[in-house]
């Protein structure tokens, strides 16, 4: 939702499409955005539109999959049974303790469910220091969902 909100700032600061592809190069929805631009033929007003409807879009389907998730016939939770202080501690290198905690619930529950796997967005901490993660749990594997092609 950020990037849609920086790409109409970007446009409402100066109405340049070429400024705002070069902009958005390094974002997320850089490929939407350069589908906006070009199915609105390169004017500054219809590509804002345009990104208005795909913004739109994109929130109902945010809530959407919110519902989903909420849905306790889809979701269950898991509360985690001890602390694993030796664990955490073999973790020390993961820079966030809230990464480590996120490491050691999946660690308790593939406990439960041999052959767990944990999918993270978090390369910065959890995958960079995955050989250890792999090494101190109980998980299966450890994935990145950048990695996920659709």
């Amino acid at each position: 939702m950020r990037e849609f909100r920086r790409a109409t700032a970007a446009l409402e600061r100066g109405p340049s499409v070429e400024t705002l592809v070069v902009e958005a190069a390094t974002w997320r929805i850089r490929d939407i955005v350069v589908q906006a631009v070009a199915s609105a033929g390169r004017d500054p007003t219809a590509t804002m539109k345009a990104l208005g409807v795909v913004k739109t879009r994109y929130e109902q389907e945010c809530s959407r999959r919110l519902a989903r998730l909420e849905d306790r016939e889809v979701l269950g939770l898991h509360r985690r049974r001890t602390d694993y202080p030796d664990i955490y501690q073999g973790l020390n290198t993961i820079e966030d303790p809230d990464d480590i905690e996120v490491v050691l619930d999946a660690h308790d529950l593939a406990l439960l469910l041999p052959g767990l796997v944990l999918w993270t967005g978090d390369g910065a901490h959890i995958m960079r220091n995955r050989e250890q993660v792999l090494d101190l749990t109980g998980l299966y594997d450890l994935r990145f969902l950048g990695d996920v092609q659709e």
